[in-house]
């Protein structure tokens, strides 16, 4: 490449009678092509050298965001899933670049990346992460600079499409439930009947259990629920063995974590030939039986501890095309 010299391990840029200028990473690299192609128009370059903790850094804009009170009332496992991509951002080359300095080219190398060693749901993640931090940077800490700047991730597209999470039919669950295991046939009625996430049913205790309602406090929005237990459920839980604190435990008595119940779940679905199906289904199949069955908008929201009314709104579409579709039909048969 034109300018570069190597020394020893590092590689730097340099013009005649210019300044040197060391480039960071390997020829090649996100990081390196950034930082050269910024010389070589002659733009400062030093933003993306600077080491982390650097005032104005992407890394400086963390630190300062994780002790947050903007952060700090997140519910639990968004903070969670947050701190998890933002420690991805802090150990990648682009923290240490200034943040009125990352362009849309740094946001997409660096997504980039991301997307090879982590999938490309990490890499939109991590390009929500960094709208995030400068939007929060342009807020809340003048030393950034950001009022003559835009966001560099904006209208970027998303890489990664996730697949609709199907709701079960009946005749899967039914097919599902035949031949299940004991402990699966439990897991089933828990997520099925409560309509709660994987996290929030693995971490239901027998004390959350009053003889009509199951409370929690949901995992990723820190909504408080209390769901009365339908029928079928109260007689699942009247049945089953107590054999510790937790609802869903082992054979051996030891609590079920939510890695376990998924594949098991789905070593069940493919055994029943629907391996597209996946565990949240439950949970979109308990939103489609309530408002097939009359439930309101605000129901459904107190069951399923929605923040806001769009998936029910969702849920009440989808039963109200099931009357819709039973009404037309009727009305063809009778003009037939």
């Amino acid at each position: 490449m034109r300018f570069v010299q190597t020394i020893g391990k590092y590689h730097y840029f340099r013009r005649s009678n210019s300044k040197r200028i060391r480039l960071p990473g390997e020829i090649g690299s996100p990081e390196f092509n950034a930082a050269y192609e910024c010389a070589l128009v002659g733009k400062n370059v030093t933003g993306l050298l600077r080491l982390d903790g650097s005032p104005g850094s992407v890394a400086w804009v963390i630190d300062r965001y994780l002790v947050s009170n903007e952060y700090r009332g997140k519910a639990p496992g968004t903070q969670r899933a947050y701190a998890a991509s933002l420690k991805i951002l802090r150990e990648a080359p682009i923290a240490r670049g200034l943040v009125r300095d990352i362009n849309r080219q740094h946001v997409n190398q660096h997504c980039s990346e991301i997307e090879q060693r982590c999938g490309k749901s990490r890499g939109d993640h991590q390009a929500m992460m960094i709208s995030i931090l400068w939007d929060f940077a342009d807020r809340c800490l003048p030393q950034c600079r950001l009022g003559d700047r835009s966001n560099p991730t904006r209208r970027r597209r998303r890489s990664y499409e996730a697949s609709p999470r199907l709701a079960w039919s009946g005749s899967v669950c039914k097919r599902f439930l035949d031949g299940a295991s004991d402990e699966l046939k439990l897991a089933f009625a828990l997520l099925l009947y409560t309509g709660q996430r994987r996290g929030d049913v693995v971490r239901m205790r027998w004390s959350d259990f009053d003889g009509k309602f199951i409370s929690l406090t949901q995992e990723k929005t820190g909504e408080h629920v209390a769901v009365r237990v339908h029928r079928d459920l109260r007689a699942a839980l009247m049945s089953v063995e107590h054999r510790g604190d937790f609802i869903l435990t082992t054979r051996a008595g030891k609590p079920v974590d939510k890695t376990a119940l998924t594949k098991a779940i789905k070593a069940r679905l493919r055994a029943i030939g629907e391996p597209d199906l996946v565990l949240h289904g439950l949970r979109k199949a308990a939103g489609v039986k309530l408002a097939e069955a009359g439930a309101s908008v605000q129901m459904i929201m107190s069951v399923l501890g929605h923040r806001s009314p769009k998936m029910a709104l969702y849920y009440a579409a989808q039963a109200s095309k099931r009357e819709l579709s039973d009404s037309a039909m009727k009305l063809w048969e009778r003009a037939a």
